[in-house]
């Protein structure tokens, strides 16, 4: 049987030795759909194409149709599959998937248009490793990544790149051969050797050890012909500028964070229209990963999973699963940072707990309340008695805190303004590659950047913000909203917040981000550690005498 391609992007064709098939355009349907769905049923695409009384009689001579190109044996029985040799190229060539191919039917075009908003531009969207760029035959390329990470889109971007065919299987002539899960045995590695014209693939879950078919094959491979690379995520203006482009700021910041700048998850979630979906197959590449781990693991996993954020060591020891979390971060699922843990993949946090009925979620959730209770953090007790179905007094909470929380738990009657001062804008500041920031905190974890100010400064703050608060005080006594802190004091930057100076602090609202502070000299940290997002503008002038308006949020008197 030769060899048929199925072109992605662009126009819709099938590509044998000597060219195009003329085929017909709905036997070209066919063929896409059962390559990109799978073994599928004669009565779903006779529905699919026709939809009407005739429509299996129709089918019945399309696939007559196509046998007479790729042989009498195919498309027999009930279930349909594609024919050996035939297979899709979803290299990115120009042109959007499916090209073409909206008009044979009102509800084959809802199919089209699910596949092409989960597929998107794969040029915008694919990050490709600097370092693979250096990558020449022969080689060895082993490509680190959790489920949805593109593993496969980068292994044919390299082939693109090297002009090379892009190969499963067992090498044999020249081209990138691609070896994704589940990997073969070791024996077949050791019938392997650097050879020219090949570059073997191999890609490596970011959980686990080594599997033994890739020891064995780097054992095979010098080390200065062996890459091994971590698939990077999406960064936001990548995301921003391909699949998210038009979509609203907010909406297209809650794609990405529950994604975690994973490009085939985002693909997914676009394709089934909501960010708070869990698409079956993530969920279930999700699921087998997690069976690799030995139960008692994998229980401790999705109960820690319930927790929107980073927890203290202690957490674990409250809940008797230190030993678990050993082996967690032993295996890539937690890594150790700040004095705490954190999933490293915090975008399957609700795959791993999806499991859960409603009155198991319920009781983990009141454990959970009990333990953070213990340790001495009312926000997350609240928070997990919240989910765990108990009603919480917000109010009576905000007695126990302080700062912008309490402001947010008790509102206490119109809070005091910010002083504002009249200024003018003299000469712009270099703010040496701060003017644009983008901090992106994918499950809680703390980011930020450093601006050091050698002189007073006029400071103006502009953009848009997108973070996740429960009950409007985060998840945890560590986490807090976008702020901007100072030595002594902070501004913090709240949903809905009316501007006031709140005891050490000073809160301001996010929406309609484009605030003028007067700073004095010192240095600053502009910071987020609650699951979110902010694209940010800073702007930086010397200040003067002039009608301008401006806060001056830290209330520390500045001379010109």
């Amino acid at each position: 049987m030769f060899r048929v391609r199925l072109p992605l992007y662009g126009s819709p064709k099938a590509e044998g030795p000597l060219g195009p098939l003329p085929l017909r355009r709905k036997a070209l349907g066919i063929l896409y759909y059962l390559a990109l769905e799978g073994p599928t049923r004669r009565e779903r695409l006779a529905e699919l194409l026709w939809g009407h009384r005739a429509a299996l009689q129709n089918l019945r001579a399309e696939l007559t149709h196509l046998r007479a190109f790729l042989g009498k044996e195919a498309f027999r029985g009930p279930v349909l599959s594609l024919p050996p040799g035939v297979e899709l190229d979803p290299t990115p060539v120009g042109g959007d998937p499916l090209e073409g191919l909206e008009d044979l039917s009102p509800s084959f075009a809802d199919w089209v248009q699910v596949w092409r908003a989960r597929w998107g531009k794969a040029e915008e969207t694919l990050p490709f490793p600097e370092r693979l760029k250096g990558v020449r035959p022969p080689a060895l390329v082993v490509l680190i990544g959790p489920p949805g990470s593109g593993r496969e889109g980068v292994a044919r971007a390299l082939s693109e790149r090297l002009s090379l065919p892009f190969r499963q299987g067992r090498p044999q002539g020249p081209g990138v051969y691609y070896f994704g899960g589940p990997l073969p045995g070791k024996e077949l590695a050791f019938g392997l050797h650097p050879a020219p014209g090949q570059v073997l693939v191999v890609a490596r879950s970011r959980f686990g050890e080594d599997p033994a078919f890739l020891l064995a094959l780097r054992a095979r491979f010098p080390a200065e012909i062996t890459f091994v690379e971590a698939v990077p995520r999406l960064s936001w203006p990548e995301a921003r500028d391909g699949p998210l482009r038009h979509r609203p700021f907010s909406e297209a910041a809650r794609f990405f964070l529950r994604s975690g700048g994973r490009v085939e998850v985002l693909r997914e979630l676009l394709g089934m229209g909501s960010p708070e979906a869990l698409p079956q197959r993530v969920r279930a590449a999700v699921a087998l990963e997690a069976r690799y781990l030995p139960l008692a693991v994998r229980r401790a996993l999705e109960v820690l999973s319930l927790h929107p954020g980073p927890w203290p060591v202690e957490l674990a020891e409250a809940l008797g699963l230190k030993e678990e979390v050993n082996e967690l971060e032993h295996r890539g699922w937690l890594a150790f940072q700040g004095g705490g843990y954190r999933l490293t993949e915090p975008q399957f946090r609700p795959y791993l707990a999806a499991g859960f009925g409603a009155g198991q979620r319920a009781h983990l959730h009141r454990r959970l309340a009990q333990a953070f209770a213990g340790l001495g953090d009312p926000v997350a007790e609240a928070y997990h008695r919240h989910q765990g179905g108990e009603a919480v007094d917000v109010g009576l909470l905000g007695a126990r805190l302080r700062g912008w929380r309490r402001a947010v738990a008790r509102p206490e009657g119109r809070p005091p303004s910010v002083p504002r001062v009249r200024v003018g804008l003299g000469r712009r500041r270099i703010l040496e590659g701060l003017e644009e920031v983008h901090l992106v905190s994918l499950g809680g974890e703390e980011v930020g950047v450093e601006l050091g100010l050698p002189e007073p400064t006029l400071l103006r703050l502009r953009g848009q913000v997108h973070q996740e608060l429960p009950l409007g005080l985060g998840a945890s006594l560590e986490a807090f909203p976008l702020r901007l802190r100072g030595a002594e004091r902070e501004v913090s930057f709240l949903p809905g917040a009316a501007p006031g100076h709140y005891f050490w602090g000073t809160v301001l609202p996010e929406e309609g981000m484009d605030h003028l502070l007067l700073l004095p000299e010192g240095l600053y940290f502009l910071e987020l550690r609650t699951p979110g997002l902010a694209s940010l503008r800073l702007e930086a002038y010397a200040p003067q005498e002039g009608s301008a308006e401006a806060l001056a949020p830290l209330g520390v008197p500045v001379l010109f």
